[in-house]
């Protein structure tokens, strides 16, 4: 595009001296529209130039005449022109309904966290943060039952299988102590499990940004001794105890060989790894991770509009949650705490992260009771649980890489 402009300037540069050569000087009085001029009106056909009526006024169109240029060129050519307008009356439509939200949900008077959310405050390597615990029938009702299910899983379902050896061990991630000679028939070994080697994992960050803080982190397990689950939530009373949540976090992950999260492969992970190399704290030593989003999705799309923890619980359970807050009001909630230190609005947060890893935990275990056929088609046509081709080969673990 930016040739043919330089052809098109330089065309009209030497029509305009060969004009000027001839004596063809336009008087001051002349009419504005000069396509009745012999050299204009060849101009205007031959297509070397066009008029300004009939340029395109779509900027998206005209965008794409740019394709060539600079990403950020072709995006600031592509907004429409009221993309400013909408966007400020969709953000103080939101600011309305957080407004709304916070009045409905912070009813009454002003909270700590400590009063809000009971916990005990804690301290890792001199950085300070808060914790709470939660323990069987107080995570939910049916966490009893769900967790002795959970304890009687000794082989990862099909689709469960399948996402972590595609998504983690190829890659190198396995358990640790495994040793070299095991990989060569690693296929069995990567399908067996034991539930007390299994953490959940959930965030609530400040934002979506990796340039943001993570204030809250859910962490869930199986105590061995009673066979119930066991929750554990760090939680940033301010963004300068973020350092002990990521502390206190990568020392849980230290004691368990998997992590399950919920999209975590694309955000949970890669987030905790950013922002503890913003602190400077040692990365996460590799282990095996498996994220249900994807199993979910395969198993539970069709029936679905959407694939969201929320919907999914809602479809599994027969009712939603009572407490919950939206997960869009999440990081403006936490922004609003720390500016005004009042923590009622936090017990919907806190709860929300706990019903997440509960939720993981309730979609395990109905992934296992799912039959699957090998030779499941979908209506596209895909075998989306085929078995991995005989010679696949499984790398070797990595050893724990200390970038610092």
């Amino acid at each position: 595009m930016e040739n043919r402009l330089k052809k098109q300037l330089a065309l009209i540069k030497s029509r305009a001296i060969a004009i000027a050569r001839n004596g063809a000087v336009v008087p001051n009085d002349a009419p504005t529209d000069l396509s009745g001029h012999p050299i204009i009106g060849e101009l205007l056909r031959s297509g070397a130039v066009a008029r300004a009526s009939e340029l395109e006024s779509d900027r998206l169109v005209l965008s794409r005449r740019f394709r060539r240029g600079p990403w950020w060129w072709r995006r600031r050519l592509g907004r429409p022109v009221g993309d400013s307008i909408a966007r400020s009356g969709r953000e103080s439509g939101f600011e309305s309904q957080f407004q709304n939200l916070l009045t409905d949900l912070a009813a009454g008077d002003t909270l700590s966290i400590e009063s809000a959310v009971p916990g005990e405050p804690c301290s890792l390597n001199g950085s300070s943060y808060y914790l709470i615990r939660a323990t069987g029938s107080d995570i939910d009702p049916v966490a009893p039952t769900e967790a002795e299910r959970f304890a009687r899983l000794d082989t990862w379902p099909e689709t469960v299988s399948r996402t972590m050896l595609g998504r983690f061990v190829r890659r190198g991630y396995a358990a640790r102590g495994a040793e070299a000679s095991d990989f060569p028939g690693m296929m069995p070994l990567c399908r067996r499990t034991e539930p007390r080697s299994v953490l959940f994992l959930d965030i609530e960050t400040a934002g979506l940004s990796a340039n943001t803080y993570v204030f809250l982190c859910g962490l869930m397990h199986v105590v061995p001794d009673t066979g119930e689950f066991h929750v554990e939530q760090v939680f940033a009373r301010d963004y300068a105890e973020e350092e002990g949540l990521l502390l206190h976090v990568r020392a849980a992950l230290g004691r368990f060989d998997t992590v399950v999260t919920y999209n975590g492969a694309s955000f949970d992970m890669p987030f905790l790894r950013t922002r503890m190399a913003t602190h400077r704290i040692p990365d996460i030593v590799p282990m095996g991770s498996v994220d249900l989003l994807h199993s979910t999705r395969r198993v539970f799309r069709p029936a679905l509009p959407n694939v969201r923890l929320v919907t999914v619980e809602e479809h599994l359970r027969g009712f939603a949650r009572t407490d919950d807050i939206p997960s869009r009001f999440i990081p403006r909630a936490y922004h609003e705490y720390v500016r005004t230190q009042d923590a009622r609005i936090m017990r919907n947060v806190v709860y929300h992260n706990r019903m997440d890893l509960f939720t993981m935990a309730v979609i395990l275990n109905r992934l296992v009771e799912i039959p699957v056929s090998p030779v499941a088609v979908h209506a596209d046509g895909e075998i989306p649980f085929a078995p991995a081709p005989c010679g696949d080969t499984i790398a070797s673990p990595n050893p724990p890489h200390v970038p610092f």
